[in-house]
């Protein structure tokens, strides 16, 4: 599979489940991505809500997408909440409808979720082994 069909998955899923760790607890809600040209993966959040206290402590993470065919992408990494105005103006030109939340890349609640996969694999309907993408 190449990473366009990966991207297809992920568009047809609409969301992703973005697993984070807490102690050895794992929490998971679904979250929005867009996909750069260079398969990074961009999402965002408000600096006070829980998922930016848990990335901030530990930046692993783990990403389940299923789409309408149910083909399954799961994509491991490690996500980066530095990113500055520059990667946040980015995200907004990907996503305009991040704007309901932040008008702007200034806006101090804005926290840019920022995924660099470390593996990434997909698995097509029924039952099997996830095949590296």
């Amino acid at each position: 599979m190449e990473t366009k069909e990966a991207r297809e998955i992920i568009k047809g899923a609409g969301y992703g489940i973005m697993a984070t760790d807490v102690d050895g607890q794992p929490r998971v809600r679904p979250m929005a991505f867009v996909v750069t040209d260079d398969f990074r993966l961009l999402s965002s959040t408000f600096r006070q809500s829980g998922k930016a206290k848990e990335l901030a402590k530990n930046p692993r993470v783990e990403i389940c997408f299923v789409d309408g065919r149910k083909y399954q992408l799961r994509v491991e990494g490690r996500a980066d909440i530095s990113g500055g105005p520059e990667k946040k103006r980015e995200l907004l030109a990907l996503n305009p409808y991040i704007k309901k939340h932040f008008k702007d890349e200034n806006n101090p609640e804005f926290v840019l979720i920022e995924i660099v996969p470390t593996r990434v694999r997909w698995m097509p309907p029924g039952f099997g082994e996830y095949r590296p993408v």
